[in-house]
């Protein structure tokens, strides 16, 4: 069997045994299940020495004791344990196995990503949403654009108002007009050709189609649509 070599997950900072046929492969931790590219430690720059202490060389100088050892015979191996037993092992991660964007086909980030960042493109839908570069409102076109909504609501107070001061006084402004007829009720209030209840409901009937006119700007402008379209930047 292949001897394993211990390599260092960049996440974690864990130990991992993996066979040298992975060098180069990405794999994925078991520890933290990142995927990382495992690389082989023997390949690395290794780091310069440094230069030993004075002490170090005076120790350095003296002879060393040398103790012999007895020979002990090695443990038999039992026939019921694997040799990767307790050893760590590692996904290796094959490119056919990563999700990617069946639009522009790169790497889905997270992987179950309904939306692809690099292109729009929706995984769900199976549309791409258009992409464009606009400039912000200024705070003036922001105000120009609310500005029908307000003079709507204003008229429409402003309409009300007259409404309920003409009808106030119209009996009153028709004396002495084309429409009185020089008599009077039985209750002693003066008679027209023109009742004054039809000219207050044939001005209410006018009044009350220029108000919906004027809330149907305002609805549209303060709350369906308060903001308006952002400019295309070329």
């Amino acid at each position: 069997m292949a001897s394993l070599v211990e390599v260092l997950c960049p996440h974690c900072e864990q130990n991992l045994k993996v066979p040298p046929a992975v060098f180069g492969k990405k794999v994925r931790c078991k520890h933290c299940e990142l995927p990382f590219v495992a690389e082989d430690p023997a390949s690395k720059p290794a780091p310069k020495p440094k230069g030993p202490k004075p002490a170090a060389k005076a120790a350095s100088a003296k002879p060393k004791k040398v103790i012999k050892a007895e020979a002990v015979e090695p443990a038999a191996k039992s026939p019921f344990l694997d040799e990767d037993e307790g050893v760590q092992k590692v996904e290796v991660i094959k490119e056919d196995d990563i999700p990617r964007c069946p639009h522009c086909a790169k790497e889905l980030d997270p992987p179950d990503a309904k939306v692809c960042l690099h292109c729009g493109f929706n995984n769900l839908t199976r549309e791409r949403a258009e992409t464009k570069k606009v400039i912000e409102a200024t705070p003036t076109e922001k105000f120009l654009h609310v500005l029908p909504g307000i003079i709507g609501i204003v008229l429409s107070v402003v309409l009300v108002v007259v409404n309920i001061w003409f009808i106030s006084n119209v009996r009153e402004w028709m004396v002495g007009t084309i429409v009185d007829m020089d008599e009077k009720d039985a209750a002693g209030r003066p008679k027209f050709y023109i009742h004054p209840a039809a000219l207050m409901f044939a001005i209410g009937i006018i009044s009350a189609r220029l108000i919906l006119q004027f809330m149907r700007v305002a609805y549209r402008r303060l709350i369906l649509n308060p903001r308006p379209e952002e400019r295309v930047k070329k």
